[in-house]
């Protein structure tokens, strides 16, 4: 079978579950969803967004898609197109075929991957945009790659940190790039930064007459994993028990001082209770990896199965690739190597969740691809 025809297969086989997905459960719903519409309904209409804890690309992209359908259908794309994505970056990863084939299939039949699909989270598109990013790293065009880390961040804070060493670990260690090639790409990288947030950071000034250069998020998500109620490691209260109480900061009007309120208490927290700190990032990192989803709706035979034979799967067959493969290819995936382990030390501080660890997943994917692949080859003799 050509490649245009299996990756045409792939795409209609990633469309056809998405689709049943929607249709079996049409109205699975999320209070960010609100917050995402009302952002974008703000920026569009009024010119400003109000809420204090969002940043601008997804509401830009939820008002903008609902004007000609819906962010379900937008997401169901992507996640669909995203089947390419790791098809070609499992190709720039290992240069096999077979495995970006095998990669590319189990994507698009990945339950977690079909989940947020049909969802009007952030988690669809900004998997998509980070896959890019490192395509086009490992390519070496790296001022594509600058513009898409900086978009990601207009998206999601995640890689406002990690984006200048990412870009200097693909020039100077992957590529072998000279010294002065590699601080080229470092400063373009700034200058991209720079001018992409600019408007943004025009917007924040504008709305809290000071400069801001993301959000005002961070505060309230390092109290949420870091107070004395907080038992869980994430910040949703539920049937579980209360992790968070916030009644305190409501009589706090600025919403910069509110903030700053937030990172005192924390601080103050974590300087008080060290042993019950790092108790609790045991707990969050525990639950950054957890196995199936931590909310009571989905702790139900079928979609523990479901989140076992898939992610599960994944996982233990990537931690097998890494153990005897890691030396012969730390060079071309240490990058993401590097992703994993900061990810998981900041979900070990802040608040745990699967969400915020769905991102890595398509990179486990690829590995385990590439070690089932080498077993099956192994196994018919074929090497």
């Amino acid at each position: 079978m050509s490649n245009k025809t299996y990756l045409f297969l792939m795409l209609a086989v990633a469309l056809l579950v998405r689709l049943v997905a929607l249709y079996l459960f049409p109205n699975n719903e999320f209070p960010d969803d609100a917050a995402y519409a009302i952002a974008g309904e703000q920026l569009f209409n009024g010119g400003m967004i109000t809420i204090d804890n969002v940043m601008p690309l997804h509401p830009i992209f939820y008002y903008l898609v609902n004007l000609v359908s819906s962010v379900k259908v937008a997401n169901i794309f992507i996640s669909m197109m995203t089947v390419l994505a790791v098809y070609y970056l499992s190709k720039a990863i290992f240069d096999s075929e077979l495995v970006s084939r095998v990669a590319s299939l189990v994507w698009a039949v990945y339950p977690h991957a079909i989940f947020y699909s049909i969802t009007g989270l952030t988690e669809t598109l900004y998997v998509f945009i980070l896959l890019m990013i490192f395509f086009f790293l490992y390519r070496k065009q790296f001022i594509i790659a600058s513009i898409l880390i900086v978009l990601s961040i207009l998206h999601r804070p995640t890689l406002d940190l990690l984006g200048p060493i990412i870009v200097f670990i693909f020039s100077y260690y992957v590529h072998s790039l000279p010294r002065r090639e590699t601080l080229k790409n470092v400063i373009i990288y700034i200058l991209v930064y720079v001018l992409m947030m600019g408007p943004w950071w025009v917007h924040q000034y504008v709305k809290y007459d000071q400069f801001v250069r993301l959000n005002l998020g961070d505060g309230l998500i390092l109290y949420s994993g870091n107070n004395v109620l907080n038992s869980s490691g994430g910040a949703v209260n539920s049937d579980k028990g209360i992790d968070l109480d916030i009644s305190w900061a409501e009589k706090i009007d600025n919403p910069i001082e509110k903030n700053q309120a937030y990172k005192e208490h924390a601080y103050k927290y974590i300087v008080n209770n060290k042993i019950h700190f790092l108790k609790m990032s045991t707990v969050k990192f525990v639950r950054f990896w957890r196995l199936w989803p931590y909310n009571s709706i989905y702790e139900r035979p079928f979609y523990i199965a479901m989140s076992l034979l898939s992610y599960g799967v994944v996982l233990i067959l990537s931690l097998i690739y890494l153990i005897t493969h890691i030396r012969d290819h730390l060079k071309r995936v240490g990058p993401i190597l590097i992703l994993i382990t900061y990810l998981s030390l900041v979900h070990m501080v802040l608040i745990a969740s699967i969400r915020y660890r769905f991102p890595i997943e398509p990179f486990l994917i690829i590995f385990a691809s590439f070690l089932s692949v080498s077993y099956w080859k192994k196994f018919f003799n074929n090497e």
